[in-house]
């Protein structure tokens, strides 16, 4: 199945006359006047609204948060620093409030390469940020959620192909439209959505996730007696901390042979050079913090965590305080935390590996672990999966917490 593209002569009109369009590359210390603007957009089919925006060079600027409230989507900064924002298409505006009115005609701007993270994967895109506010060209979000839909439908295929899953990791696929009407001089701004659990089932044809062929191989006695398959399932948990570990120490298992790395001359996974635990995502989401949470908690408990695969990881929680996995459960007190759990932030998870406790048994420190510290979708064993170690409440406030899943 292919997504929707927006055409190019679109496209090109979009550029060139209000709005949005390409990406112009400017050096990291590029200074521009940023001019303040209109631009005329309508929201899934509504009113037309005149949308405030800043216009460089002849392109429009526009507040993240003047779109995604529109299409019903929450947006916030990035919490390590780095320069850009995270869209959570899944969740409810944070702010519902009416914007600012901006006010000032002009500014002087440094327009650099940062980062729009959309449901988690990282696009990189051309931004500034004035007044505590980042602006990004609205054709910015579209090619965004357009490259985690090319994600997501690879992922649908690895699954509904493969052998482990049931049901598709995202049911659903919300993505952004943004199309140029020539006529109007509008820009047409809509929420979209891909049934990725239709694709699922049509790729998977109603049938089991393995078919036994029409005709039996014939095989050598010595490959019958010990089959490959068989020595490369074989797995055995190391079972969770006892004790605190070592602030910077890697514990994670995931690279059989460190020579051989985590990726292919041609950018892919090595997935061969996976252990097992981190092998149950398709090789597009190795990097990403999910796939390191998921195959950690394999690593020390053996555990699963696809059962609770379907709306993305802000749905993790609940999926298992609902009893979707047997051996997991779900809670939302933030005082519950205990090691081998995994701890859900918004658009985030993370491993616990240990816990300090107080005299009256509240949580005193943590020690955990995380992928995509980066924030590049890319895994790198020499900062992936480090013990990080902070006091209880700057860890429950590193981001938007959510609960925790953890082991009956």
């Amino acid at each position: 199945m292919k997504k929707k593209k927006m055409a190019t002569a679109a496209l090109a009109a979009l550029m060139a006359l209000t709005a949005v369009g390409g990406i112009t590359v400017y050096g990291a210390s590029d200074t521009k006047t940023a001019t303040l603007n209109n631009a005329q957009v309508r929201f899934n089919d509504g009113k037309v609204q005149t949308i405030q925006c800043y216009n460089i060079d002849g392109y429009n600027y526009v507040r993240a948060r003047d779109i995604t409230n529109n299409l019903g989507m929450a947006v916030g900064a990035i919490q390590n620093g780095d320069t850009g924002i995270m869209v959570h298409p899944y969740q409810a505006p944070t702010s519902t409030a009416t914007p600012e009115k901006l006010t000032q005609q002009t500014a002087k701007v440094k327009v650099v390469e940062g980062n729009l993270i959309y449901d988690g994967w990282v696009s990189k895109a051309e931004c500034f940020l004035l007044n505590g506010r980042y602006y990004f060209q609205l054709a910015d979000f579209a090619n965004a959620a357009d490259t985690q839909l090319d994600v997501a439908l690879e992922t649908v295929e690895f699954e509904a192909k493969g052998e482990y899953a049931k049901a598709p990791y995202m049911s659903i696929h919300n993505g952004i439209e943004v199309v140029w009407n020539n006529d109007t001089k509008v820009i047409d701004v809509k929420k979209t959505t891909t049934d990725l659990q239709q694709i699922f089932n049509d790729i998977r044809g109603g049938k089991t996730p393995i078919e036994k062929p029409d005709k039996e191989e014939v095989v050598d006695e010595d490959e019958k007696k010990e089959p490959v398959v068989e020595k490369e399932d074989k797995f055995e948990a190391t079972g969770v901390m006892t004790f605190a570990p070592k602030e910077g120490e890697i514990l994670a298992n995931i690279l059989k042979d460190e020579d051989k790395g985590a990726y292919l001359s041609n950018g892919k996974a090595n997935m061969n050079n996976l252990t097992k635990p981190y092998t149950l995502y398709p090789e597009s989401h190795v990097g990403q913090c999910t796939w390191y949470a998921e195959g950690r908690l394999m690593e020390t408990t053996g555990l699963n965590l696809q059962p609770l695969w379907g709306d993305g990881v802000d749905k993790w929680v609940e999926k298992a305080q609902s009893g979707k996995s047997p051996d997991l459960d779900g809670t939302t007190n933030k005082y519950d935390i205990e090691a081998g759990c995994i701890a859900v932030f918004r658009g985030h998870a993370l491993f616990v590996e240990w816990v300090d406790f107080d005299e009256e048994g509240n949580p005193k420190t943590v020690y955990f672990t995380e992928g995509n510290m980066q924030r590049n979708g890319t895994y790198n064993p020499n900062q992936d999966g480090k013990v990080q170690v902070l006091a209880f409440d700057d860890f429950i406030v590193r981001q938007s917490f959510i609960g925790y899943v953890i082991v009956k």
